[in-house]
């Protein structure tokens, strides 16, 4: 049995993440509108009605946008912790569920497990999602790599992984200077070069891990910048390359699947 993933949308204008395991479906994030959230789930051949979960990671409107309309219409539960579910209007009058940070939950074919990370809102999750024929671990906007994220990140197969910004466009680009305070800040957004540092440790362990950029700044970055940002460190550092894609910022774009 296949388990499938593929990136609807990723960056400021939306984030959502499908991932599949037989009849099981899950979303991570539901931050596009509920019309093109349908269309693209029907061009990867999951009817809404179908789905099992909308995973939400914070209460940000470019994670939540279509996930209570979503919720309401199909009958799928929202799932998240207490805290971030309590700043998503219209969340409680929808079916949901709580998990608690930390926590684990299995859900049809897979066991979801969350943790800590480290952003500017009630109570920030990553993903990490288990099925028997892989693991996907799903890290965007957090201001720090922890030790715990490290840790999750390194045991995937697949890990889906902030890329925020580029420093030298950030530093010189139009957004104000309270704002790239924020963005660099530990409660703000991982920037192409610590993306880059997790990816070189990802490199040099024996297990292979397949790597997504994902969250890019419309603004600050662009994919052949991140991209190009992590080639270059881990060829410099290790002389080696690993299976790495972006995530486009707001249309389908990668999918990865595991036997």
């Amino acid at each position: 049995m296949a388990l499938v993933v593929h990136s609807l949308a990723s960056g400021s204008s939306g984030n959502s993440i499908l991932v599949t395991h037989g009849k099981t479906s899950v979303l991570i994030d539901a931050g596009i509108g509920i019309r093109k959230l349908t269309a693209a789930l029907f061009a990867a051949h999951v009817n809404p009605a179908d789905l099992c979960a909308i995973l939400i990671t914070h209460e940000h409107g470019d994670h939540i946008r279509g996930a209570v309309r979503t919720a309401r219409r199909y009958g799928v539960p929202i799932v998240t912790n207490a805290p971030t579910l309590s700043r998503i209007d219209g969340a409680e009058d929808v079916p949901h569920k709580i998990l608690d940070e930390g926590a684990e939950m299995s859900i049809g074919d897979l066991l979801i497990r969350t943790f800590p990370i480290s952003h500017d809102v009630a109570c920030p999750v990553g993903y990490s999602i288990h099925s028997t024929s892989g693991t996907v671990v799903s890290v965007t906007d957090t201001g720090v790599i922890t030790p715990r994220i490290r840790e999750e990140v390194l045991r995937s197969d697949l890990a889906i992984l902030e890329s925020n910004h580029d420093v030298e466009m950030l530093h010189t680009g139009p957004y104000p200077y309270h704002l790239k305070r924020r963005i660099t800040g530990e409660k703000g957004h991982v920037s192409n070069d610590t993306a880059a540092g997790l990816i070189i440790d990802i490199a040099e362990q024996e297990h292979p891990v397949s790597v997504w950029l994902a969250h890019l700044s419309q603004t600050n970055n662009t994919p052949a910048i991140a991209l190009s940002t992590a080639q270059y460190l881990l060829w410099t550092c290790l002389g080696t390359t690993l299976d790495m894609h972006v995530a486009l910022r707001d249309i389908p774009s990668v999918w990865w699947i595991r036997e």
